[in-house]
């Protein structure tokens, strides 16, 4: 029971460090900005797309505002799509982290739980052959004990799984929304 509490408060941790920074830093990337920066990068207008994605401030804008600023001091770029990569690979860096841990707890505290299960029917059942048959009180109260731990571990798994998946497909939309918008601006700039 103690490494599960142990693990119970990272997990936690984890969770409530995860939710205020993408609450914080992860605002939804709206279509007025997609629009506004369409606009101005056909324009020719780099100072004012960077602006707006000072003004967005999320991972979307933090990845367009990178390639733009890459793309006017290195100039004519023939690899897009590589410097696109490289720069989204730096920028999801800060919105997985951690998240790999969160994945280790949901898909290891049932285990432990069990573990736990295991030891206590062992511990019921020494006793079961030490004492007889005598009094059942006796093994049932340790087979309850004994399933605390399981229950115990499923209560911080489920939990650690969902929000666990539910930031990844924050992350992937993230992604999606980086690639529409990149793809746009890319076809704008090899056209001008």
């Amino acid at each position: 029971m103690w490494v599960l509490f142990v693990v119970s408060i990272i997990s936690l941790a984890i969770i409530l460090e995860r939710v205020v920074y993408f609450l914080l830093k992860e605002k939804k990337v709206s279509r007025e900005f997609k629009r506004n920066i369409l606009e101005a990068v056909s324009e020719k207008n780099m100072g004012k797309a960077t602006k707006l994605c000072d003004k967005e401030r999320n991972t979307v804008s933090n990845i367009i505002k990178e390639f733009l600023l890459r793309h006017k001091e290195e100039g004519d770029i023939h690899h897009f799509d590589q410097l696109v990569k490289e720069i989204a690979i730096e920028q999801i860096e800060s919105l997985e982290s951690r998240l790999y841990i969160l994945g280790i707890i949901g898909y290891v505290s049932p285990m432990l739980g069990l573990l736990g299960t295991v030891t206590g029917m062992i511990q019921s059942f020494k006793s079961l052959a030490a004492e007889g048959v005598g009094d059942p009180a006796v093994v049932a109260n340790g087979i309850s004990q004994a399933l605390f731990t399981t229950a115990a571990g499923l209560s911080i798994a489920i939990p650690a799984i969902v929000v666990y998946n539910f930031f990844n497909k924050k992350i992937e939309k993230v992604e999606a929304d980086t690639e529409k918008i990149l793809t746009s601006i890319i076809n704008s700039v090899r056209v001008n």
